[in-house]
């Protein structure tokens, strides 16, 4: 019995010594060596969520185009709402000819609570209300899921 306590003493104190460890720096070779399971991601994003509890609709995004003396402008009012992300997975890879790449994972879970442009419009005062000539409006709401990768590599 007394064997087994010298023995959990003993691992105790070296496992507090390697924990305590300093950190080594690792040169281009070793690092290239590393593998892990890359990096997850969740994103919630809020853009000007007042507009989901009354706020006033303003223009948020204002485009001016056409002739410098009387331009026109491609506004939109009441961008905004609740955007989720969720299981994005960043990774680095390498290709079997040697060459390494970025693999980002798309989203395993995309959420929208009345996310979108409340009123889009083309007009010449860019801070006036959307008139008669509001194109409507695109708004997102829902779940869904998506399956997939993005990869980018360098030329």
């Amino acid at each position: 019995m007394r064997w087994q306590s010298a023995f959990a003493l003993v691992t105790l104190l070296w496992l507090a010594v390697s924990v305590h460890a300093a950190p080594q720096p690792l040169d281009d070779a070793a690092l290239s060596e590393v593998s892990a399971a890359g990096i997850g991601l969740g994103v919630h994003l809020e853009l000007n969520s007042g507009l989901l509890s009354g706020q006033a609709m303003q223009p948020n995004l204002v485009v001016g185009f056409g002739d410098a003396l009387q331009p026109v402008y491609l506004v939109m009012h009441g961008l905004g709402g609740i955007m989720d992300l969720y299981n994005i997975t960043l990774n680095l890879r390498r290709h079997a000819d040697g060459s390494d790449y970025l693999d980002l994972g798309l989203p395993g879970f995309v959420g929208f609570e009345q996310f979108g442009v409340r009123a889009l419009s083309v007009q010449t005062d860019p801070l006036a209300a959307p008139g008669a000539g509001n194109f409507g409006s695109l708004m997102l709401n829902g779940a869904g899921a998506m399956t997939g990768h993005v990869l980018m590599w360098a030329r």
